[in-house]
């Protein structure tokens, strides 16, 4: 799947990233610095009450008529739904998926190693929903944001076989530049729970917060396959899980 260019996402700006690493106080090799930039991916950074677009919820009820997943029996939970329209303004041309409706992310929480352990549905716009909210709802905002790839990202590989300690560098700076976003939308997966599978993209990424005990389970993430990030397809997706 090509990446998306800066000219597909005006907000997409990583200029404030090139400025932090020619600061660095470690001289950088220029290919280097760039080879690392031009894998920077637009990302929308979700925070519960904060500033930016009403985005969704984190938790919540049902909307009416819709009906949960189930695995072996036992409803998944409701973790969160978001608007797609603030997300595909937001993203432009990097948002493959439906414009108008929700998007709702379910998990097993018994957090089960199984394929249909998460499942996304896309449902259309309507009425709140009024039914009991197992994770009570926390209202979500969105911002543009942008991510960049983690030492475990398999697209790193080839630098970091020939530039170990300043790809190492390079990592660091950009992190200090990119604070973590404890929710996300797209960009890269978190360096603690890349699949074994492989071949997968972030579509969200949560981490526990009000109503939901995970234990030694820190962030949960809803993963789909590279070919159907591009083709905005819902049904292969699957959750995966960072364990403190």
């Amino acid at each position: 799947m090509a990446e998306t260019s800066m000219a597909d996402w005006p907000a997409m700006d990583v200029g404030v990233l090139r400025a932090a690493l020619d600061d660095s106080s470690r001289a950088l090799s220029t290919d280097l610095v760039e080879a690392v930039l031009s894998m920077v991916r637009p990302s929308v950074r979700l925070t519960v009450d904060g500033d930016g677009r009403p985005a969704g919820t984190y938790g919540g009820a049902l909307p009416p008529g819709v009906d949960p997943p189930y695995l072996d029996g036992q409803p998944l939970v409701l973790l969160a739904q978001l608007r797609c329209a603030v997300l595909a303004e937001i993203l432009g041309s990097a948002w493959a998926f439906p414009a108008e409706g929700s998007l709702l992310f379910f998990y097993d929480d018994e957090l089960r190693d199984d394929d249909r352990a998460g499942r996304v549905l896309h449902v259309p716009d309507g009425d709140a929903g009024a039914g009991p909210e197992v994770i009570p709802a926390l209202p979500l905002t969105a911002t543009p944001d942008l991510s960049a790839p983690d030492l475990a990202a398999a697209e790193l590989r080839p630098l970091l076989y020939t530039d170990a300690p300043d790809l190492m560098a390079v990592l660091n700076e950009l992190r200090t530049a990119l604070p973590y976003a404890p929710h996300q939308v797209l960009g890269w997966l978190d360096d603690g729970y890349y699949p074994d599978h492989g071949g997968v993209r972030p579509l969200l990424q949560l981490t526990a917060e009000q109503g939901t005990a995970w234990g030694e389970c820190v962030r949960v993430a809803f993963v789909v396959p590279e070919e159907d990030l591009a083709a905005g397809r819902l049904d292969r997706a699957r959750v995966t899980y960072e364990v403190a």
